[in-house]
Protein backbone atom coordinates (compact mmCIF):
# COMPACT_ATOMS: atom_id res chain seq x y z
CA UNK A 1 0.00 0.00 0.00
CA UNK A 2 1.40 3.23 -0.93
CA UNK A 3 0.54 6.31 1.28
CA UNK A 4 -0.92 9.36 -0.12
CA UNK A 5 1.24 12.42 -0.52
CA UNK A 6 0.65 15.85 0.22
CA UNK A 7 -3.10 14.66 1.75
CA UNK A 8 -4.98 17.38 3.80
CA UNK A 9 -3.75 17.29 7.29
CA UNK A 10 -5.94 15.69 10.16
CA UNK A 11 -8.49 17.86 12.05
CA UNK A 12 -10.33 16.47 15.08
CA UNK A 13 -13.90 15.72 13.91
CA UNK A 14 -17.14 17.12 15.08
CA UNK A 15 -17.76 14.78 18.47
CA UNK A 16 -21.36 15.87 18.58
CA UNK A 17 -21.70 14.16 14.96
CA UNK A 18 -20.60 10.92 15.63
CA UNK A 19 -22.32 10.54 19.02
CA UNK A 20 -25.27 11.56 16.79
CA UNK A 21 -24.62 9.34 14.26
CA UNK A 22 -23.44 6.27 16.63
CA UNK A 23 -27.05 6.19 17.40
CA UNK A 24 -28.14 5.07 14.00
CA UNK A 25 -25.76 1.92 14.14
CA UNK A 26 -27.50 -1.56 13.89
CA UNK A 27 -24.85 -2.91 16.83
CA UNK A 28 -26.13 -6.70 14.99
CA UNK A 29 -25.34 -5.54 11.37
CA UNK A 30 -21.66 -4.49 12.36
CA UNK A 31 -21.13 -7.77 14.77
CA UNK A 32 -21.94 -10.17 11.71
CA UNK A 33 -20.50 -8.21 8.58
CA UNK A 34 -17.56 -9.55 6.91
CA UNK A 35 -14.03 -7.98 7.61
CA UNK A 36 -13.24 -5.24 4.67
CA UNK A 37 -17.39 -4.89 3.90
CA UNK A 38 -19.03 -1.55 3.72
CA UNK A 39 -21.13 -0.30 6.25
CA UNK A 40 -23.00 2.89 6.53
CA UNK A 41 -21.47 4.35 9.62
CA UNK A 42 -18.05 5.96 9.93
CA UNK A 43 -15.65 3.65 12.36
CA UNK A 44 -16.01 6.32 14.61
CA UNK A 45 -19.54 5.94 15.16
CA UNK A 46 -19.38 2.08 15.10
CA UNK A 47 -16.79 2.35 17.98
CA UNK A 48 -18.51 4.45 20.01
CA UNK A 49 -21.75 1.97 19.52
CA UNK A 50 -20.40 -1.17 20.28
CA UNK A 51 -18.68 0.20 23.33
CA UNK A 52 -21.86 1.66 24.85
CA UNK A 53 -24.31 -0.69 23.85
CA UNK A 54 -24.94 -2.78 27.26
CA UNK A 55 -26.69 -5.51 25.35
CA UNK A 56 -23.30 -6.54 24.03
CA UNK A 57 -21.33 -8.08 26.93
CA UNK A 58 -17.52 -7.59 26.92
CA UNK A 59 -16.69 -11.65 26.67
CA UNK A 60 -19.07 -11.96 24.04
CA UNK A 61 -17.52 -8.69 22.55
CA UNK A 62 -14.08 -10.28 23.09
CA UNK A 63 -14.87 -13.36 21.30
CA UNK A 64 -16.17 -11.87 17.50
CA UNK A 65 -12.85 -9.73 18.09
CA UNK A 66 -11.01 -12.58 18.52
CA UNK A 67 -12.21 -14.16 15.69
CA UNK A 68 -11.56 -11.57 13.50
CA UNK A 69 -8.33 -10.84 14.40
CA UNK A 70 -7.53 -14.58 14.06
CA UNK A 71 -7.47 -14.41 10.21
CA UNK A 72 -4.53 -11.93 10.51
CA UNK A 73 -0.67 -13.32 9.03
CA UNK A 74 1.41 -13.40 11.19
CA UNK A 75 -0.81 -13.52 13.96
CA UNK A 76 1.72 -12.30 16.08
CA UNK A 77 4.72 -9.51 15.80
CA UNK A 78 7.27 -8.23 18.60
CA UNK A 79 9.76 -5.12 19.43
CA UNK A 80 11.29 -4.75 22.48
CA UNK A 81 11.93 -0.41 23.65
CA UNK A 82 15.14 0.18 24.18
CA UNK A 83 15.14 4.04 25.97
CA UNK A 84 18.76 5.60 24.93
CA UNK A 85 18.64 8.13 27.20
CA UNK A 86 16.15 10.07 29.59
CA UNK A 87 16.98 13.31 29.18
CA UNK A 88 13.51 15.57 28.14
CA UNK A 89 12.63 19.19 27.76
CA UNK A 90 8.90 18.64 27.84
CA UNK A 91 7.32 19.11 31.08
CA UNK A 92 4.47 16.43 31.08
CA UNK A 93 2.92 15.75 34.55
CA UNK A 94 2.72 12.24 34.32
CA UNK A 95 5.74 11.19 33.03
CA UNK A 96 9.08 11.02 35.74
CA UNK A 97 11.29 11.90 32.28
CA UNK A 98 9.94 15.98 32.83
CA UNK A 99 12.57 18.44 32.72
CA UNK A 100 12.45 19.88 35.74
CA UNK A 101 12.02 16.40 37.80
CA UNK A 102 15.26 16.84 40.17
CA UNK A 103 15.09 13.75 41.48
CA UNK A 104 15.57 11.59 38.34
CA UNK A 105 18.96 10.10 37.59
CA UNK A 106 19.65 11.18 34.08
CA UNK A 107 21.44 9.16 31.96
CA UNK A 108 22.86 8.87 28.32
CA UNK A 109 23.72 6.18 26.69
CA UNK A 110 27.18 5.98 24.99
CA UNK A 111 27.88 4.29 21.33
CA UNK A 112 29.27 1.36 22.68
CA UNK A 113 26.47 0.50 25.30
CA UNK A 114 23.66 1.20 22.22
CA UNK A 115 25.49 -1.55 20.25
CA UNK A 116 25.61 -4.32 23.05
CA UNK A 117 22.08 -3.70 23.36
CA UNK A 118 21.52 -4.37 20.10
CA UNK A 119 23.64 -7.51 20.70
CA UNK A 120 21.86 -8.98 23.32
CA UNK A 121 18.32 -8.11 22.08
CA UNK A 122 19.07 -9.60 18.71
CA UNK A 123 21.46 -12.47 19.81
CA UNK A 124 20.52 -13.78 23.37
CA UNK A 125 16.60 -12.10 23.87
CA UNK A 126 16.27 -13.36 20.03
CA UNK A 127 13.55 -10.70 18.87
CA UNK A 128 13.93 -8.63 15.56
CA UNK A 129 11.64 -5.99 16.50
CA UNK A 130 13.09 -2.70 18.42
CA UNK A 131 11.60 0.69 19.31
CA UNK A 132 14.37 3.59 19.72
CA UNK A 133 12.99 6.02 22.60
CA UNK A 134 14.19 9.77 23.68
CA UNK A 135 12.99 12.68 25.47
CA UNK A 136 11.75 15.89 23.31
CA UNK A 137 13.74 18.64 23.00
CA UNK A 138 13.40 22.16 22.43
CA UNK A 139 16.34 23.35 20.44
CA UNK A 140 16.17 23.25 16.89
CA UNK A 141 20.03 22.26 17.24
CA UNK A 142 19.36 19.29 19.81
CA UNK A 143 15.97 17.93 17.61
CA UNK A 144 17.96 17.54 14.43
CA UNK A 145 21.08 15.88 16.31
CA UNK A 146 18.39 13.44 17.88
CA UNK A 147 16.99 12.84 14.50
CA UNK A 148 20.62 12.07 13.18
CA UNK A 149 21.58 9.95 16.51
CA UNK A 150 18.66 7.78 16.45
CA UNK A 151 18.64 7.40 12.39
CA UNK A 152 21.83 5.81 12.79
CA UNK A 153 20.65 3.58 15.98
CA UNK A 154 17.71 2.64 13.17
CA UNK A 155 21.00 1.44 10.60
CA UNK A 156 22.43 -0.26 12.96
CA UNK A 157 19.70 -2.30 14.19
CA UNK A 158 18.40 -3.28 9.80
CA UNK A 159 22.09 -4.01 9.47
CA UNK A 160 21.94 -6.55 12.22
CA UNK A 161 18.92 -8.41 11.23
CA UNK A 162 16.52 -6.79 12.90
CA UNK A 163 13.19 -6.36 10.66
CA UNK A 164 10.75 -3.55 12.67
CA UNK A 165 12.38 -0.64 13.83
CA UNK A 166 9.72 2.13 16.41
CA UNK A 167 10.91 5.32 16.76
CA UNK A 168 9.13 7.26 19.48
CA UNK A 169 11.11 10.49 19.95
CA UNK A 170 8.75 13.49 19.72
CA UNK A 171 6.81 15.16 17.20
CA UNK A 172 8.81 15.69 14.25
CA UNK A 173 9.52 18.63 11.68
CA UNK A 174 9.78 17.66 8.27
CA UNK A 175 13.91 18.46 8.64
CA UNK A 176 14.25 16.45 11.71
CA UNK A 177 12.61 13.90 8.94
CA UNK A 178 14.83 14.35 6.42
CA UNK A 179 17.92 13.95 8.34
CA UNK A 180 16.44 10.78 10.10
CA UNK A 181 15.44 9.66 6.35
CA UNK A 182 19.27 9.57 5.21
CA UNK A 183 20.18 6.95 7.63
CA UNK A 184 17.57 4.39 6.30
CA UNK A 185 16.56 5.54 2.30
CA UNK A 186 16.09 1.59 1.33
CA UNK A 187 14.00 0.36 4.26
CA UNK A 188 11.20 3.31 5.15
CA UNK A 189 8.58 0.02 5.07
CA UNK A 190 10.52 -0.90 8.14
CA UNK A 191 10.44 2.35 10.19
CA UNK A 192 7.07 2.96 12.47
CA UNK A 193 7.11 6.78 13.70
CA UNK A 194 5.20 6.56 17.46
CA UNK A 195 3.59 9.84 18.40
CA UNK A 196 1.36 9.36 20.92
CA UNK A 197 -1.22 12.35 21.35
CA UNK A 198 -1.75 11.16 24.72
CA UNK A 199 -5.17 13.07 25.27
CA UNK A 200 -7.28 14.24 22.00
CA UNK A 201 -8.65 17.02 24.52
CA UNK A 202 -7.11 20.23 24.11
CA UNK A 203 -7.83 21.19 27.56
CA UNK A 204 -7.04 17.90 29.23
CA UNK A 205 -3.29 18.30 27.03
CA UNK A 206 -2.53 21.92 27.82
CA UNK A 207 -3.36 20.80 31.63
CA UNK A 208 -0.95 17.84 31.39
CA UNK A 209 1.56 19.34 28.58
CA UNK A 210 1.82 22.48 29.61
CA UNK A 211 0.31 26.14 28.61
CA UNK A 212 2.80 27.25 26.23
CA UNK A 213 4.88 25.56 23.90
CA UNK A 214 7.77 27.97 24.40
CA UNK A 215 10.55 25.78 25.67
CA UNK A 216 8.31 23.30 26.22
CA UNK A 217 8.47 21.42 23.12
CA UNK A 218 5.27 18.52 23.81
CA UNK A 219 2.97 21.48 24.44
CA UNK A 220 2.14 22.21 21.24
CA UNK A 221 -0.97 20.03 20.62
CA UNK A 222 -1.59 20.79 16.61
CA UNK A 223 2.45 19.99 15.83
CA UNK A 224 1.77 16.68 17.67
CA UNK A 225 -1.20 15.91 15.94
CA UNK A 226 0.06 16.65 12.63
CA UNK A 227 3.09 14.73 12.76
CA UNK A 228 2.01 11.17 10.87
CA UNK A 229 1.09 13.80 7.74
CA UNK A 230 4.37 15.05 7.61
CA UNK A 231 6.07 11.37 8.12
CA UNK A 232 3.67 9.92 5.41
CA UNK A 233 4.31 13.00 3.15
CA UNK A 234 7.67 11.80 3.42
CA UNK A 235 7.16 8.88 2.21
CA UNK A 236 7.00 6.74 5.21
CA UNK A 237 4.26 4.31 5.40
CA UNK A 238 3.78 3.11 9.64
CA UNK A 239 2.29 4.73 11.47
CA UNK A 240 1.72 4.65 15.60
CA UNK A 241 -0.68 6.26 16.69
CA UNK A 242 -2.15 6.27 20.70
CA UNK A 243 -4.12 7.39 23.64
CA UNK A 244 -2.31 7.35 27.30
CA UNK A 245 -5.74 5.93 28.57
CA UNK A 246 -6.94 7.03 32.25
CA UNK A 247 -5.85 10.91 31.19
CA UNK A 248 -8.86 12.21 29.82
CA UNK A 249 -11.72 11.44 32.40
CA UNK A 250 -13.97 10.45 28.98
CA UNK A 251 -12.54 7.21 27.57
CA UNK A 252 -15.39 7.76 24.79
CA UNK A 253 -13.92 10.48 23.85
CA UNK A 254 -10.72 9.22 23.34
CA UNK A 255 -12.23 6.33 21.14
CA UNK A 256 -13.93 8.60 18.81
CA UNK A 257 -11.05 10.76 18.51
CA UNK A 258 -8.39 8.15 18.40
CA UNK A 259 -10.41 5.97 15.98
CA UNK A 260 -11.30 9.10 13.95
CA UNK A 261 -7.71 9.02 13.71
CA UNK A 262 -6.63 5.79 13.07
CA UNK A 263 -9.28 6.53 9.66
CA UNK A 264 -7.40 9.24 8.12
CA UNK A 265 -4.41 7.53 8.09
CA UNK A 266 -5.56 4.46 6.71
CA UNK A 267 -7.27 6.62 4.39
CA UNK A 268 -4.10 7.88 3.25
CA UNK A 269 -2.66 4.70 2.94
CA UNK A 270 -0.95 3.93 6.01
CA UNK A 271 -0.39 0.95 7.92
CA UNK A 272 -1.26 1.78 10.98
CA UNK A 273 -0.57 0.24 14.82
CA UNK A 274 -2.55 1.31 17.40
CA UNK A 275 -1.41 1.84 21.28
CA UNK A 276 -4.00 2.71 23.88
CA UNK A 277 -1.18 2.55 27.14
CA UNK A 278 -2.99 2.82 30.48
CA UNK A 279 -0.95 4.95 33.44
CA UNK A 280 1.42 3.41 35.00
CA UNK A 281 3.22 4.77 38.63
CA UNK A 282 6.25 6.95 37.99
CA UNK A 283 8.61 8.66 40.32
CA UNK A 284 7.27 11.89 41.92
CA UNK A 285 4.07 11.77 40.24
CA UNK A 286 0.53 10.01 41.38
CA UNK A 287 -0.78 8.48 38.44
CA UNK A 288 -2.85 5.79 38.81
CA UNK A 289 -4.98 3.41 36.22
CA UNK A 290 -8.14 4.96 36.26
CA UNK A 291 -9.42 2.76 33.47
CA UNK A 292 -10.76 0.14 34.93
CA UNK A 293 -9.75 -4.03 33.83
CA UNK A 294 -13.39 -3.99 32.35
CA UNK A 295 -13.06 -0.78 30.51
CA UNK A 296 -9.45 -1.53 29.32
CA UNK A 297 -10.74 -5.18 27.54
CA UNK A 298 -13.68 -3.97 26.34
CA UNK A 299 -11.84 -0.90 24.90
CA UNK A 300 -9.45 -3.45 22.96
CA UNK A 301 -12.17 -5.32 21.96
CA UNK A 302 -13.73 -2.37 20.26
CA UNK A 303 -10.70 -1.00 18.78
CA UNK A 304 -9.32 -4.85 17.22
CA UNK A 305 -13.43 -5.49 15.98
CA UNK A 306 -13.45 -2.26 14.48
CA UNK A 307 -10.37 -2.27 12.91
CA UNK A 308 -9.34 -5.84 12.50
CA UNK A 309 -6.61 -5.56 9.72
CA UNK A 310 -4.96 -3.33 12.45
CA UNK A 311 -3.00 -4.54 14.92
CA UNK A 312 -2.92 -3.21 18.94
CA UNK A 313 0.38 -2.45 20.37
CA UNK A 314 0.22 -4.51 24.36
CA UNK A 315 3.29 -3.77 26.42
CA UNK A 316 4.29 -5.36 30.05
CA UNK A 317 2.76 -1.81 31.81
CA UNK A 318 -0.05 -4.60 31.35
CA UNK A 319 -0.12 -7.55 34.28
CA UNK A 320 0.06 -11.24 33.01
CA UNK A 321 -3.64 -11.55 34.18
CA UNK A 322 -4.53 -8.71 31.62
CA UNK A 323 -2.21 -10.02 29.06
CA UNK A 324 -4.32 -13.46 28.70
CA UNK A 325 -7.53 -11.17 28.08
CA UNK A 326 -6.42 -9.44 25.57
CA UNK A 327 -3.37 -11.02 23.51
CA UNK A 328 -5.45 -13.20 20.98
CA UNK A 329 -6.83 -9.23 19.97
CA UNK A 330 -3.77 -7.77 19.94
CA UNK A 331 -1.31 -8.23 17.18
CA UNK A 332 1.53 -6.78 18.75
CA UNK A 333 3.46 -7.83 22.17
CA UNK A 334 6.06 -5.58 23.16
CA UNK A 335 7.67 -6.34 26.49
CA UNK A 336 10.51 -4.65 27.77
CA UNK A 337 11.51 -2.03 30.46
CA UNK A 338 11.55 2.00 29.86
CA UNK A 339 14.62 2.40 31.65
CA UNK A 340 17.97 3.59 29.73
CA UNK A 341 19.93 0.75 28.35
CA UNK A 342 18.45 -1.60 30.70
CA UNK A 343 19.50 -5.30 29.11
CA UNK A 344 21.88 -7.88 30.38
CA UNK A 345 23.94 -10.36 29.08
CA UNK A 346 22.80 -12.24 32.39
CA UNK A 347 19.23 -11.72 31.35
CA UNK A 348 18.71 -9.63 34.25
CA UNK A 349 16.17 -6.43 33.01
CA UNK A 350 16.74 -2.82 35.18
CA UNK A 351 13.66 -0.80 36.07
CA UNK A 352 15.01 1.65 38.43
CA UNK A 353 12.62 4.27 39.97
CA UNK A 354 15.15 6.82 40.22
CA UNK A 355 16.31 6.34 36.32
CA UNK A 356 12.72 5.10 34.38
CA UNK A 357 10.06 6.62 33.19
CA UNK A 358 7.70 4.75 34.70
CA UNK A 359 7.29 1.37 36.38
CA UNK A 360 6.07 -1.88 34.21
CA UNK A 361 3.91 -4.04 35.65
CA UNK A 362 5.79 -7.61 34.68
CA UNK A 363 9.04 -6.83 34.97
CA UNK A 364 10.97 -9.89 33.70
CA UNK A 365 13.50 -10.52 30.55
CA UNK A 366 11.86 -10.19 27.00
CA UNK A 367 12.25 -13.77 26.03
CA UNK A 368 10.57 -15.14 28.93
CA UNK A 369 7.50 -13.14 28.56
CA UNK A 370 7.70 -14.09 25.10
CA UNK A 371 7.96 -17.57 25.69
CA UNK A 372 5.26 -17.31 27.75
CA UNK A 373 2.81 -16.31 24.97
CA UNK A 374 3.93 -19.25 22.39
CA UNK A 375 3.38 -21.72 25.49
CA UNK A 376 -0.28 -20.98 25.09
CA UNK A 377 0.01 -21.95 21.51
CA UNK A 378 0.23 -18.56 19.79
CA UNK A 379 3.44 -17.94 17.68
CA UNK A 380 5.28 -14.78 17.10
CA UNK A 381 6.68 -13.92 13.84
CA UNK A 382 10.21 -12.03 14.77
CA UNK A 383 11.08 -13.89 17.32
CA UNK A 384 13.19 -17.32 18.29
CA UNK A 385 14.25 -18.02 21.41
CA UNK A 386 18.18 -16.94 20.87
CA UNK A 387 19.63 -16.52 17.28
CA UNK A 388 23.45 -17.81 16.76
CA UNK A 389 25.70 -14.91 15.65
CA UNK A 390 26.52 -14.98 12.05
CA UNK A 391 29.50 -15.53 10.78
CA UNK A 392 31.62 -12.22 10.01
CA UNK A 393 28.89 -10.62 12.79
CA UNK A 394 30.28 -9.15 15.88
CA UNK A 395 29.86 -11.24 18.81
CA UNK A 396 30.56 -8.54 21.58
CA UNK A 397 30.87 -4.90 21.73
Amino acid sequence: MTAILNAPEFVLPDLAAIVQEAETVDVGAVLEAETGQHLPWTPSAIALALFRDESLTTKELVARAEARCARREPQLKTFVPLYTTNHCDSECKMCSMRGKNTRLDRQFASRSQILEQLEILRHEEGVRGIGLLTGEYDSAYTRLATAFRVGWIAREALDRGFEDIYVNIGSMTPEEIEVFADWVPDRKDAVTLCVFQESYDRETYRRFMGDTSENVPKANFDRRITSFDRWLDAGFPRTNPGVLMGLHTSVEEELVYLTSHVGHLRDRGSVVDISIPRMRPARTTRNTTRVGDEDYVRLTAVLSHTFPENRLVLTNREPKEIRDQVIGMSGIISPGSPDVAPYARDGSVKNSEGSSQFIVAELARPRDILADVEASGRRIANFGPTIPVRSGEEAAV
